[in-house]
C-alpha cells in the first residue's frame, strides 16, 4: 500500500468508511454461509464458492433496502426482482 491511510475529516466521511468496511465484513460471512445454506434447502450440492462470493453483495444490498427507513421486505424483494431483470439503478 503506497498510500498512508488518514483518519476520516468529519462524521460523514466516517460513516461512509464504516459502511464500506461492514457491508465488505458481511460479504465476507455470507459467501461462507451460503454454500451450505443452499445445500440444506435444495437438498443437493452447495453452490460454488465463487458464485456464493458473486451473490453475496447483491443480497446485502437488498438487506440494507429492507433496513432502509422507506424499505421492508417488500423493497428488497422489489430490488431483487429489478436487478435480475437488469432494471435496478
Amino acid at each position: 500500500m503506497d498510500e498512508e491511510l488518514r483518519n476520516p475529516q468529519d462524521t460523514r466521511e466516517f460513516m461512509a468508511m464504516w459502511n464500506t468496511v461492514t457491508a465488505d465484513h458481511l460479504t465476507h460471512k455470507l459467501a461462507g454461509v451460503l454454500p451450505q445454506l443452499f445445500q440444506r434447502v435444495a437438498d443437493g450440492p452447495p453452490i460454488a464458492e465463487t458464485d456464493a462470493a458473486a451473490l453475496s453483495p447483491v443480497l446485502i444490498r437488498a438487506f440494507q433496502v429492507a433496513a432502509s427507513p422507506e424499505g421492508g421486505v417488500h423493497a428488497a424483494v422489489q430490488f431483487l426482482a429489478e436487478y435480475g431483470s437488469g432494471t435496478a439503478s
